[in-house]
Order: structure tokens, then sequence, then C-alpha cells
């Protein structure tokens, strides 16, 4: 008995129900927890950081914060990289220990910031001294250690001039070197920080500082940054000078603030710009304002004021409570917070759950699916700044991957934001002739470009390779599944399909191949998507591929609008669920037989489905002489 049916389906989701005849089966589904780990996290982009040592005893392979401590933090004079003159630099005396403890022995990453004033030097000179000697001005202040030092006007021609010059060498030097994790600006302001402490009015007013001149000079240091190190991540010292901050933003840089105290950081940096701009892509940075010995004599709590900071989206902390060996016998408070920091510290990827195929079928024709419906939690307190993907296996008992997909998640993991779920959906394709069996599951985090960067996860199951186990799946061999689902050649009439409105269909001869074909011609009268429709007879499989074709020629189009063919889902309810169409005709060469094809990804959800010869508007009266040949709908992949 032929069914008929009458529907429109719009091009918007909206509710349409088809006849429930032989609809297919859901896929049974199963539900995985992975376990929850503690683990401190050692991610790109972020990190635990402490100021820099060359003494390897410093940090042995089984001290408390060994795990938690992955950078070392490099600060110094500018006279130490470039004492003597202009272009002659110390760069492999100075970098080079540095690399060969942290990066190559320790296997962890290093940082630096090199100022040009710095009260706490025991140098005359941090700045060096040949700068004052080709011309640039200069003030002379009281330094902490030393009777005076020599410190340059920053918002000079000539020193800005000199400063971009080498930061420019700097550049040519470090930038893009592996284990090199950031780096700071530090040639204006005490320490590189936005401010000039020593500085009173009478030295500000001769040396002809004006807010305009210091704005500008900062935003011409950042500019020189910008360029020098392309492949680093410079950070900021911000303060009160929004001007300043937002043009280091749109410039690439990223901002660090050393002031935190159990009050919050100076200026109120976190909630003014770390909140608004942590989702711009700007990296936030904290450092303590003071070490444990005066904060204990300030009354300032240990825990109170790491808690006060990871209020705020950060994703470094400089804990500069105290020396290295002083660590190894740090109180609780100080151990536990550091602890607790490291493991809320940037983003940290949790996979909450993922619903699976209790089996995958193969059948040694057609491959198998494994359905992957995942929710991941950021349970960090920054977002994550690069766009990862996820790679999932089955893996067999030699640990050998019998298969593996790539995914890129639909919502790219630089949008999983802190204290948020993302829900996503994959489908892996399984080949058809993997043997049946038990298999893991596994998943891993890496950034395709760099196949070697894995992210770690905050669940538990980690292997050698960066893979999470997450439980077993069964792969079992079945009887080959029927390839073509639909197929009409309109050899006997048209084979079923209904006109819309204005459109009448007969059989003609004028066929692609065969000796009919489906003849469409009328005026489509501006009341629904398509000029004829067909309901699948046969039920469309759940979360399967399918390639769907046609042979079609048009002779005319009026207003011309070029048409092609879709299929659209259906639930098991007849509820319409979404779209999938071929390539547009061509109306370049009408009068011509053409191939369109497309490809239909069916839901979970999905049970069966109808296809149509679609217009591509709604409102808009075609009149058309359309024919259509060779139909064909093919099985590709399926649980």
């Amino acid at each position: 008995m032929r069914r008929h049916f009458r529907m429109i389906i719009p091009a918007v989701a909206v509710v349409c129900l088809l006849p429930t005849l032989g609809r297919a089966a859901a896929v049974p589904l199963r539900e995985i927890t992975p376990q929850a780990s503690d683990d401190i996290l050692m991610n790109p982009g972020m990190g635990v950081y402490l100021f820099g040592t060359l003494n390897a005893a410093d940090m042995p392979a089984d001290a408390w914060f060994a795990p938690a401590v992955t950078i070392g933090y490099f600060r110094d004079d500018w006279s130490k990289l470039q004492p003597d003159a202009e272009g002659v630099y110390k760069f492999d005396e100075y970098f080079n220990p540095i690399f060969d403890l942290w990066v190559k022995k320790w296997k962890k990453r290093v940082s630096f910031r090199f100022m040009s004033e710095n009260m706490h030097s025991r140098q005359k000179y941090v700045t060096p001294k040949w700068v004052f000697e080709t011309g640039v001005p200069s003030v002379t202040l009281k330094g902490l250690y030393v009777p005076e030092q020599v410190d340059p006007v920053f918002w000079d021609e000539k020193y800005l001039a000199i400063q971009e010059r080498f930061i420019a060498d700097l550049g040519k030097y470090l930038d893009g070197r592996p284990g090199l994790e950031f780096i700071d600006i530090g040639c204006i302001g005490e320490w590189g920080e936005m401010h000039l402490a020593r500085w009173t009015p009478e030295l500000l007013q001769q040396t002809g500082y004006t807010e305009t001149r210091y704005i500008g000079a900062y935003r011409r240091i950042i500019d020189a940054f910008a360029r020098a190190f392309p492949r680093t991540r410079v950070f900021l010292n911000v303060g009160d000078y929004d001007a300043i901050n937002d043009y280091a933003a749109i410039r690439g840089l990223h901002f660090r603030q050393d002031g935190l105290n159990p009050s919050g950081p100076s200026a109120n940096v976190g909630k003014r710009f770390y909140h608004p701009y942590s989702r711009r892509g700007v990296i936030c940075n904290y450092e303590l304002h003071s070490g444990y010995s005066e904060m204990k004599q300030k009354g300032w709590g240990i825990p109170e004021t790491f808690k006060k900071g990871l209020e705020d989206p950060i994703s470094y902390f400089h804990i500069n409570l105290m020396g290295y060996r002083e660590l190894l016998k740090a109180p609780a408070e100080v151990r536990d917070s550091v602890t607790d920091l490291a493991r809320r510290l940037g983003f940290r990827f949790v996979l909450a759950r993922v619903k699976c195929n209790e089996v995958v079928r193969v059948d040694g024709v057609t491959p198998g699916r494994l359905l992957l419906d995942h929710t991941w939690r950021n349970a960090g307190v920054a977002p994550c700044y690069d766009s990862y993907a996820l790679r999932w296996s089955l893996v067999n008992d030699k640990g050998v991957a019998a298969a593996e997909g790539l995914m890129y998640p639909k919502r790219p993991t630089t949008q999983w934001w802190p204290g948020e779920e993302a829900a996503l959906r994959g489908i892996m394709s399984v080949p058809a002739n993997t043997p049946a069996g038990a298999y893991r599951l596994k998943v891993a985090m890496l950034r395709p470009e760099q196949p070697d960067v894995r992210v770690a996860l905050g669940i538990a199951g980690r292997d050698t390779e960066g893979r999470y186990d997450l439980g077993e799946i069964a792969v079992q061999k079945g009887e080959p599944r029927q390839s073509v689902a639909y197929e009409e050649g309109f050899e006997n009439g048209v084979g079923g399909w209904q006109a819309a409105q204005g459109i009448t269909l007969r059989q003609d001869e004028g066929a692609h191949a065969g000796k009919g074909c489906l003849l469409a011609t009328g005026t489509q009268a501006g009341n629904a998507w398509n000029y004829a429709s067909y309901n699948l007879p046969q039920p469309l499989l759940p979360a399967s591929r399918y390639r769907f074709s046609c042979w079609m020629k048009v002779d005319s189009a009026e207003p011309a609008k070029a048409p092609y063919l879709k299929i659209g889902l259906a639930d098991a309810a007849g509820k319409w669920i979404t779209n999938c169409t071929t390539n547009t005709y061509d109306l370049a060469k009408v009068g011509a037989w053409q191939l369109l094809q497309g490809f239909a990804e069916t839901t979970p959800e999905t049970a069966g489905g109808h296809m149509a010869i679609e217009k591509g508007a709604l409102e808009q009266k075609i009149t058309v002489t359309i024919r259509l040949d060779d139909v064909k709908v093919e099985l590709l992949e399926s649980p």
C-alpha cells in the first residue's frame, strides 16, 4: 500500500510530524562517570612560579613544592645583560646556565624581567652607564642598599630608541626558545611596574613629565615587545592607566600585578581589568605583595590572601613567600595554600560524564560507529587560551589503538568558562574489519599542530601517552547491513513522489539513464520550501552516515533560484530534527544533467526522514521545469 503524505519542511526548526511507519530503534547507550583526580596539572599557558635559582640542590625531586613550582622567574637589572656598549651582550653567559638547569635538567620552564629602575639593586647603574653617556637624561635617587642610583627619564626620545633596539635584539635571541614561558615589560617605572615610587613632584616637573608623554612612552614600548616576541607571552604590570592597559590588550599582551594582599590586588585590577579582559584572551598573573615574614608582621593571613587571589581569573601566580631552603620546611598553612593554588590555578578540564554505545557492531563491510555524548567542566578559575582537540581511541589488550578519531569541539576549549559545563557530541568511526572483542575507551586532549603537547586532565587513568582510560567497550561482528537504503530510477512512474501546490509531476522519457525520469513543471505557489517530496519508507538508522545523490536537469527556473536535493531527518514521533542537503544545481549550465551529492549525519534520535527537491526560498513563486533521475541513499557507517 502506497502511503501518501503532505508536508512543508522549512529551513528553520519547527515542529513537523511525519508518519511513524518504519521508524528505526534508538541506539542503547551507557553512561560512564570518570573518576576525578586532585593531581596538580602542569598545562601550557599557566603555572605556579618562584624566583629563579641556579643551585640544583634548592629543589630536590622529592620536595613537596616540586610538582607545584613549574616555572623559574628571573628578575634582573638591564645592565647585567648589556653592561659595556650598545649591541654588545652577555646573552649566552646569562641565559645558558638558566636553561640548562630549569629546562634541560628539571624539565620546567623559565620567565624573565629586565629592569631599568630597581630600588632593590645593589648597583648604582641598573640601566647601563653607557646609556647615559649617549646623552640620555637621568635622575639620581636613593636605593635601598646603595646611597644613590642613576635612573633614566623614561619618556625621553633617545632612551626609548635605545630600549627599542635592546628589546629587538633580546627577542631575536629568546623568542620562541623551548622552555621560555613569558617575559615581563620591565623598562619603565620602578621595577618595571606602572608607578614612579621615588620620583618627587619636582623631579617630574624638571624632566618634562606629563601623563600624555608617559602613556605614549608605554605604548611605544608595548609595540616594541609585540614586534620582538610574537611567539612568547609578554606581560604588562597593570595599574591605574586604562589607556595603557587597553592598548597592551589589543596588541596581544597580557596582565600582571605584583600587589596581592588579603584585601585584593593593588588598584583593584582583578575586578576592573582581569574579569572583563580574561574573556578577550588576556592571560592574568599575580604576585604576592610581601613575603611570609612581612605578611605575618602585618597580620595578613596566608590562606586568606591566596583565596582572595583565586577569586579572579588568574593563570599564573608568583609564590614569593620565602626562599627554597625555607620552603622545604614551610609551615602547614603555606603548604596547603600553595597546593590548593596549584590545583585550581588556570584552567582544569574535568570529563564529568560520557554516554556511549553499549556495543559497537561491525560487519566486515560497513564501518561501525561509537557515539560519544560527553560533558566537560572547567574546574579551574581561568579560561583556557588555546584551542585544543580530543583524540578518542579504542585500544586493544596489547595497547594498540584499533580505532581513533580526532574531534574539534563545536564549542572550542577557549569558551569552556570556569565553573561551567560544555556538553558535546561526537562520533568515532570503527573500521569494518575490527576484530570482535573487549577494548578500552581512551581520550586525550592535544594541540593537533603539536601532537606532543598533551593537556593533563583532572581525571584518573592517564597512561604514558597522555590518554585517559574511561572503561570497556565491546566490539561485535554482525551480518552485513543493507547498503542501499533507497534507490529510484522512475522507470515505472513517479515512484510515490508528491507535488507541492502549483507543481505537476509525471514520468518523462528524457532520462539521464534508462527509460524514465521524474519531470516537475509549473509555478510553485510560494507556500512551501519544495517542489516535490517523498517520505522514505525504510528507516534511517540513528547516529549513522549516509550519502545521498541524484541526477538533476533544470531547463528553466524563473526567477532564477538554484534547486537542490534535501533529506529531512525526523525522530520516532515524526518530529523534524534537521535538514541535510546536496550541492545546488549550477544554473550557469541550464539544460545539462548534473550530479548532486550530499551526506547525512543522522542524530541518535533519528528514526526516519523524507526527501525533497528544494526551492531554497519560501514565499517566492518560482516557475520551473526540472527533471530528476537516479536518486540513491547509501549507508556508509552505522553503530
